[in-house]
């Protein structure tokens, strides 16, 4: 089947780009999603939410806190039901907040595997 590949220039304040990667249109629950933001806008914006939906067949929420140092990602298939998935990970308290920082949610049948910062994998807090 065909992928599944979208990128968003500034969705939001924030944020430079998000982009969704799905290899396979015929498994929406398996892939990637990444967002970039804007150089120093994790010590100016605080929460700072990304998100992308096709409802009713596919959400993914990434919630960014830099005071509470964490990292929640959340999908599932409508904003109006529970999420198939929801996973925090930490943000080490030692970020250089002023740079440019890309987070990259990996998900694979509807679960949250993972986070990487900067291509450095992020520990679960849970």
């Amino acid at each position: 089947m065909a992928e599944i590949r979208s990128r968003e220039q500034e969705p939001v304040p924030g944020i430079t780009y998000s982009e969704i990667h799905i290899p396979d249109e015929s498994i929406l629950g398996t892939g990637t999603f990444i967002t970039v933001l804007e150089e120093g806008a994790f010590g100016k914006k605080n929460p700072i939410i990304s998100s992308v939906m096709n409802e009713p067949v596919f959400v993914l929420i990434l919630s960014l806190n830099i005071a509470i140092a964490s990292a929640t990602a959340m999908i599932g298939k409508s904003q109006n039901t529970p999420p198939l998935d929801r996973k925090v990970f930490n943000i080490p308290k030692n970020i250089d907040s002023t740079g440019v920082l890309s987070f990259e949610v990996s998900f694979k049948d509807w679960d949250i595997i993972g986070i990487d910062l900067n291509g450095k994998k992020l520990a679960n807090a849970e």
